[in-house]
């Protein structure tokens, strides 16, 4: 995975019309741009896709649970993807809020509840349970920093975050739109890594002819 360090100079490169009136001093810019690159790493946590597990809880009874990583409620949760209950199955997602068994959540907000412990018939299974979420990419904030976003998009990345830091500029507006369009041109290429990322099958994803329009140099 890159590091802040692998990205920043091709970004400075990208904005630097407008980092020099910010200051010359590296550690000047250094922190503006890794306020960018926060910023676009939140916009695009869909496309990051970092997937992370909660501690093991143990959960006996319906209610509200507070699931934790390292002791402490979890704070970077994008979505909740699944919840393993102490057999490792998916247990299931309640259609509604006043359904009877399984987890919802309501809104960003709000915690997870569970229904079921106390069903008389096909009760939910008391123990340990994960859950498996979406996290937001971890903040960058030195160049040793991981940058928590798939290394086929990092060139993508790097436009991005030009364009957002070019925003505010009235004059660049053209340019700005220049960057968007050439960073929309790696997004396909990031779900593309996202899907092999995941594994296909057990003999691995052979590359096809209908991959390459992904890396086509001009569109078609």
């Amino acid at each position: 995975m890159l590091t802040a360090g692998d990205l920043v100079p091709t970004i400075k490169k990208l904005a630097e019309s407008f980092l020099e009136e910010i200051g010359d001093e590296d550690n000047v810019q250094n922190s503006f741009i890794f306020q960018y690159l926060n910023q676009g790493l939140r916009r695009l946590v869909h496309l990051a896709y970092q997937q992370k597990d909660s501690d093991a809880i143990y959960i006996s009874s319906d209610g509200l649970q507070i699931f934790t990583v390292g002791g402490a409620p979890i704070t970077n949760m994008y979505s909740p993807l699944r919840i393993l209950d102490p057999q490792g199955r998916d247990m299931q997602k309640r259609v509604s809020y006043a359904d009877t068994r399984g987890w919802w959540r309501e809104a960003t907000n709000t915690n997870i509840t569970i229904k079921g412990y106390a069903l008389v018939t096909n009760p939910l299974p008391q123990g340990e349970h994960i859950l498996q979420y979406l996290a937001y990419p971890s903040t960058v904030s030195s160049l040793q920093s991981r940058v928590e976003f798939p290394d086929a998009g990092s060139m993508g990345l790097c436009y991005y975050v030009a364009g957002l830091i070019l925003e505010s500029r009235p004059t660049a507006k053209d340019l700005v739109n220049h960057y968007y369009g050439l960073a929309d041109g790696y997004w396909d290429i990031v779900l593309l890594a996202n899907t092999a990322g995941r594994g296909v099958s057990s003999g691995g994803m052979v590359p096809s002819q209908a991959d390459a329009k992904y890396f086509y140099s001009r569109k078609v």
